[in-house]
């Protein structure tokens, strides 16, 4: 009987060394793939949904998120990878970007990058295509566009444009702001957020733009026009300068209801869903002049070169942003996805004010994305813009000086 009992404890003890080597040899085969990530709302929820399913269907693979503050990003990037400790995968903006990108793996390596790119709104190609490389992969866009108090304008009797074909022209939507404007009793009809990028919007509408691929732009005839048309509006009193002079936030004027409209963007509408019940809002389709423009922005995934999970981390990133994913994580996390076959999407709330948005994007030329895409650009005219404009406002700057100034720092960045 003991040599029975013997025998068995053997047997068990081989059995359960064979198991825990089998174990370990299949712990073994899983790779981690660390990924720098920071969330401005839900959207790391909704992330981390597609990642369970992701490593459901690829047991092999472990996607680790690792929180860093955005305000850290590019410094732990640049961090990581000069310490040899670069992780697979990194959330981005093309801002990061632009500083980072010679460490992101080229995804055309891996796939057919003219395939890829078609699946994307053109407009924010130079945001993810460098010198010819993909050095990462859109997973969510911003827009800027026009936001209106829709009671005010219904109150002034001034119809909101319903449709692309029924869109304002500048000159037609500043006797609309007139009218609105009187018709409340407003000291200002209008807010801009800033001085720079969501005033860009209005500076391509005019068919300007800050730079192109010869140098500054700013001069350029189309430029000075929408900087004097914006600048008229000022002196009318249509447009509210504080927030250029002081920098308060434009959409506390919206929201306490001191302006008729808002020159701000996507990030906006859950916030304004969620806060304004005094009156009724609306997104709808910004003026144009030569043309019809936003100023997209968003972010990005990048795969990290010397990870040595390249392949696993890009196989990833084009799951994740793949049709069927971009749309859950767009509709969840409240974006606008910057692919062509989700533009219309099934959101909880403010679909056709994301709609409105997505067609703008939709309409949008290559001129910002050059601004804003440039590796550096955007340093070199946006603290002047920022500063200068209101010295143009308060007259102690011309508009040829404006613009002068800016044309120099930008030629002198671009060695031109």
């Amino acid at each position: 009987m003991k040599r029975l009992l013997a025998i068995a404890l053997v047997v068990a003890l081989a059995l359960s060394c064979a198991f825990a080597n089998g174990s370990s040899e299949s712990a073994a085969k899983v790779k981690t793939l660390d990924m720098f990530w920071w969330s401005d709302g839900n959207e790391g929820i909704a992330m981390q949904k597609l990642i369970d399913e992701y490593e459901t269907l690829h047991p092999e693979v472990h996607i680790n998120i690792i929180e860093v503050p955005f305000d850290n990003i590019r410094e732990k990037i640049l961090m990581s990878v000069a310490g040899g400790e670069a992780p697979a995968i990194t959330r981005t903006t093309e801002g990061v970007s632009n500083h980072c990108y010679e460490a992101f793996v080229d995804v055309s390596q891996y796939t057919d990058g003219e395939a890829l790119k078609s699946q994307f709104v053109s407009s924010i190609e130079s945001y993810y295509v460098k010198n010819g490389a993909i050095i990462s992969v859109p997973s969510d866009v911003t827009a800027n566009g026009l936001i209106v108090n829709k009671t005010m304008f219904d109150k002034a009797g001034v119809k909101i444009p319903t449709g692309p074909e029924d869109i304002w022209t500048w000159e037609e939507f500043r006797e609309a702001l007139r009218k609105v404007k009187a018709a409340n009793g407003l000291e200002y009809a209008m807010a801009i957020d800033n001085a720079s990028h969501r005033w860009s919007t209005m500076l391509y509408e005019f068919g300007g733009s800050f730079a192109n691929e010869n140098g500054g732009n700013f001069s350029s005839p189309n430029s000075v026009r929408a900087i004097e048309f914006t600048l008229d509006m000022f002196k009318e009193g249509l447009i509210n300068p504080t927030p250029w002079i002081t920098f308060e936030d434009a959409g506390i004027l919206f929201r306490g209801g001191l302006v008729a409209c808002q020159v701000s963007g996507t990030w906006n509408l859950q916030n304004y869903h969620d806060n304004i019940k005094e009156f009724e809002w609306c997104a709808t389709y910004m003026p144009y002049d030569v043309q019809r423009s936003s100023t997209p922005g968003g972010k990005q995934l990048a795969a990290l070169q010397g990870s040595g999970v390249e392949k696993e981390a890009v196989d990833f990133i084009l799951w994740v942003t793949a049709k069927e994913q971009s749309q859950r994580y767009c509709e969840e996390a409240m974006f606008v996805s910057p692919r062509l076959d989700c533009a219309e999407l099934n959101y909880a709330f403010c679909a056709d004010d994301f709609a409105v948005f997505a067609n703008e994007l939709a309409n949008t030329g290559s001129e910002g994305a050059f601004d804003w895409g440039y590796p550096g650009l955007s340093a070199a005219f946006g603290i002047d813009i920022t500063y200068d404009w209101p010295k143009v406002i308060n007259g102690s700057m011309t508009v040829a000086e404006l613009c002068a100034k800016i044309d120099k720092d930008i030629n002198d960045f671009m060695g031109k």
